[in-house]
């Protein structure tokens, strides 16, 4: 909070030596407001690499700061990390508790996923009200093993308008072709039973399948397991060759008789920066010939006349052209330029050839809502900004009246010329394998003795871990791409360098892409945002009682225990609500809570509020040039072995099925259903409870539904469920034990329309119980046992000691491709931070990767070689 005062305390320097009209000082007020009350949260994950084998954790540190400040602060004393495949679905969701006034854990891959891209999603719970645009999004590669038995080649054939032939060749590892194998394969989402269609490949090793645009996933198997179980998903890229083009005039609008630059992007159907180049006319005159200078992006000048239409025809290297009109001239608008020079920015408020100033205008200043000055604007107004004075990062100028109407913006983006560098010293220039590596971590001169903060250090193998110097890295991400909504493309590029040429391609971005995390305007008016999700200081329990009746049960007793001890007692407020609060519980924890009417008596039914999430969803992108991209890398880098205890197990392309498994079916409706959760697969995650298990369903969440009531939701749609073929009531399907479920599926709407009519339309979930188990009816519904998602223990990464001799003697061969990873070192004003670890057996280039925040707000980050030869 302290530093919260410091930021209200910025704003109020700006304006402390000048005479503030009414509406500066609402602005200042609602300004200072939205610090204090509604601050807003960042957060970026620093992982140990970006490519895993299954099996392997994700190693991760989480760096929460004020949004506005970027100071290192801990509203929320919970994260959440999601890791999410392409068919948005959760794979793994855990919450880490701040520790060290930081957040750190683990993500367990498991060894049955596949191979491929997914996201990594991390974000606080309140975050949640900033929406998806501002969650934390992350690639990460997973190499599966098993994969390599076999290899998918697709080549994708263009039969008409947005219909397309997937041309998929199937092969092991060494390249030879699965001849005259049968499969089965479900082209887009199954909608029937009729979308598993059969096919046989050829002699060399290929099939057909018919697709069109829409579709995004082709599943296929082997018919019956042979020659061997096998099961993938194919993603299919964007085919569209259309593209569009946006034009963005500096200010907003065309203002006739003034020129103007004017920025533009291009990009293709999959939402990627495209190549283009065309000419800008004028009433059919061609007055200007463009190209696109950077990731899709250019701009131009022309001189802009009243009466005229403006419009560019635009060229992609794949011959498409198509016509894009640019925006109508305003005859009455005003608008804001700016020009740098040196370590000044000027700007110029600019009018159309008719407009009118308005009683009181005003060029306000701010950045990530921080007020950094306002002026009054009398005609054609010039003035000056001091860059030195401006914090790093993004920043807005603002045309606006005395209501707060907005009548030109831009946004301009300040970088540090010279930065505090961290400086990474180690005791010797180069290693031998099992060597120990002492490293030493400070700021270098003249900052040394001056800074100090919390940092995070992966040391990884290049060999096994492809570094991308353009991928999002916490300078790129706090100071640019957690501010702004639409993908940038290849984001550190903009801070590798500061040549004026990268700085031009920087502002192309800041003219191409809108300012969305604080809307100035309706701050200004004080009309500030609704919270649907509160800030999470503590882990509580809540719910409500009703009575026999199904009305509130005021004053009824709540007893709360765990398998830990825990016991809590309780009571109802008028509305029939509990809390349980001051209570903390890790994720293997198992609750029952039981309720009695305020006289005692058991005739009530209580019921517990799960927590709410955001639906997941993998927006990053993924077309042709990107399919070609991971197609290479899993050529280059899948691997064909595992270890097991340490030993090297290879996978065979050839493998004997002396035993087949047999699909069992418990309902009529399983070998229809959409999606299917077996045995097993609710076996291995026997740790939750039925809520919890339904929901690894893709799509599944459990939620309210418009009454209040608990209810199960496929994309946001209420499903019908059946027990064993039979209606349930909720408070019955939460008390089916986990050792008792056998199979649960999912019906999509179109199935469940057709067997159950509009009881079915948005989709049903068929639950089958262990044989023999009945519906009962519901004996105490007072009491309820339940599981909530609780905090992880973190992990400790393992390092071996190589200076003991049993493990220095051991034979085994030393492959890992993360060396070192520690998620919390300090540097202090007196002391620097010190790491060691052991080198492994690979011999070539480590990268030694350092990530971290100053206790000021300062980002930092270094990364280095460490050689082995």
């Amino acid at each position: 909070m302290k530093k919260v005062v410091v930021f209200v305390g910025i704003i109020l320097l700006v304006c402390a030596f000048k005479e503030l009209s009414p509406f500066e000082k609402q602005l200042l007020g609602n300004l200072t407001a939205q610090l204090r009350e509604l601050q807003q949260e960042k957060l970026y994950l620093h992982t140990d690499k970006s490519v895993y084998n299954v099996g392997e954790k994700i190693w991760f540190r989480g760096y929460l700061v004020h949004a506005a400040g970027l100071q290192p602060m801990v509203y929320s004393r919970y994260a959440y990390v999601d890791l999410v495949d392409r068919r948005d679905s959760v794979i793994r969701r855990i919450k880490v508790v701040e520790r060290d006034s930081c957040f750190y854990g683990q993500v367990n891959i498991p060894k049955d996923l596949q191979q491929g891209d997914y996201c990594l999603r991390g974000y606080t719970y309140y975050m949640q009200n900033q929406g998806e645009d501002f969650l934390f999004k992350k690639k990460i590669r997973v190499i599966n093993p098993e994969d390599s038995k076999v290899w998918t080649d697709v080549t994708y054939t263009k039969n008409r308008e947005n219909s397309y032939t997937a041309t998929i060749r199937l092969s092991d590892a060494d390249g030879e072709p699965y001849d005259r194998v049968l499969l089965t394969y479900i082209a887009g989402v199954k909608k029937d039973a009729y979308s598993k269609k059969n096919a046989r490949t050829d002699k060399e090793g290929k099939f057909e399948v018919k697709i069109d645009t829409t579709m995004k996933t082709i599943e296929i198997e082997f018919q019956e397991g042979h020659p061997f179980p096998f099961k993938r998903y194919i993603h299919i890229p964007s085919h569209l060759r259309d593209f569009d083009v946006q034009f963005f005039p500096e200010g907003g609008s065309l203002l006739s008789n003034n020129w103007q630059k004017v920025a533009f992007k291009a990009i293709g159907a999959d939402g990627r920066a495209v190549h283009a180049s065309g000419e800008v006319y004028q009433d059919s005159v061609a007055i200007a010939e463009i190209e696109t200078q950077h990731d899709g992006m250019g701009c131009f000048r022309i001189p802009v006349n009243p009466g005229k239409e403006f419009y560019a025809i635009m060229r992609t290297e794949d011959g498409v052209e198509k016509r894009f009109d640019l925006p109508k001239v305003s005859d009455d608008g005003w608008g804001v330029t700016l020009v740098g020079q040196d370590s000044m920015l000027h700007y110029r408020v600019i009018k159309a050839q008719n407009a009118r100033l308005p009683k009181e205008l005003y060029a306000v200043i701010h950045c990530r809502g921080m007020l950094i000055g306002s002026n009054r604007v009398n005609g054609l107004t010039k003035g000056s900004i001091n860059m030195s004075m401006i914090p790093e990062g993004i920043s807005h100028i603002v045309l606006m009246d005395e209501e707060a109407n907005v009548y030109s913006q831009r946004l301009f983006f300040r970088k540090f010329k010279q930065r505090p560098e961290l400086k990474i010293t180690t005791n010797k220039p180069t290693y031998v394998s099992r060597e120990l590596v002492k490293m030493e971590i400070d700021f270098d001169a003249p900052f040394k003795g001056y800074l100090d903060g919390s940092f995070s250090i992966s040391v990884t193998d290049d060999e096994k871990v492809v570094q991308d110097s353009l991928e999002d890295n916490i300078l790129s991400n706090l100071l640019l791409t957690s501010d702004l909504k639409g993908y940038i493309d290849n984001p550190a590029y903009y801070f590798n360098d500061t040549t004026p040429e990268i700085d031009a391609h920087l502002d192309l971005v800041m003219m191409t892409h809108g300012w969305t995390r604080f809307d100035i305007s309706k701050i200004a008016k004080g009309e500030f945002a609704v919270l649907k999700f509160p800030l999470e200081i503590g882990q509580i329990v809540s719910g409500r009682v009703n009575n026999f009746w199904g009305k509130k049960s005021k004053g009824a007793n709540i007893v709360l225990i765990s398998n830990y001890g825990l016991c809590r007692m309780v009571e109802t407020d008028e509305t029939g609500n509990f809390v349980v609060n001051g209570i903390a519980f890790h994720d293997s924890t198992s609750f029952l809570v039981q309720a009695l009417s305020a006289k005692g008596r058991r005739g009530v039914t209580v019921r517990v509020d799960e927590d709410e999430f955001l639906p997941p969803v993998y927006d990053l992108p993924y077309n042709m040039q990107e399919k070609k991209k991971e197609e290479e890398f899993y050529k280059q880098h899948g691997l064909n072995y595992y270890y097991e205890n340490g030993e090297k197990i290879y996978v065979l392309d050839e493998v004997q099925v002396v035993r087949r498994k047999i699909k069992k079916s418990y309902s009529f409706y399983d070998n229809l259903a959409y999606h299917q959760l077996d045995s097993a697969k609710i076996a291995e995650n026997g740790v939750m409870d039925i809520t919890q298990i339904i929901q690894l369903l893709p799509g599944v969440t459990f939620e309210k539904d418009d009454e209040g009531e608990d209810c199960f939701k496929h994309f946001g749609r209420k499903l019908y469920i059946l027990v064993n073929d039979f209606e349930e009531p909720m408070d019955q399907i939460r008390l089916i034990p986990v050792g008792a479920l056998r199979n649960i599926s999912l019906l999509d709407r179109m199935q469940g329309q057709i067997f159950f009519g509009d009881r079915g339309a948005n989709g049903v979930l068929i639950i089958s119980a262990e044989p023999g188990w009945t519906p009962k009816p519901l004996g105490r519904p007072n009491v309820l046992p339940f599981k909530l998602l609780g905090f992880q223990v973190p992990d400790e990464f393992y390092v071996p000691k190589y200076d003991v001799d049993s493990v220095r003697k051991d034979n085994r061969y030393d492959e890992r491709s993360t060396i070192y990873w520690k998620p919390v070192i300090t540097i202090d004003r007196e002391n620097p931070a010190s790491v060691s670890f052991y080198t492994a057996d690979t011999y070539g280039k480590y990268s030694v990767i350092v990530e971290g925040i100053t206790s000021n707000g300062i980002i930092c980050r270094k990364r280095v070689p460490l050689v082995l030869k």
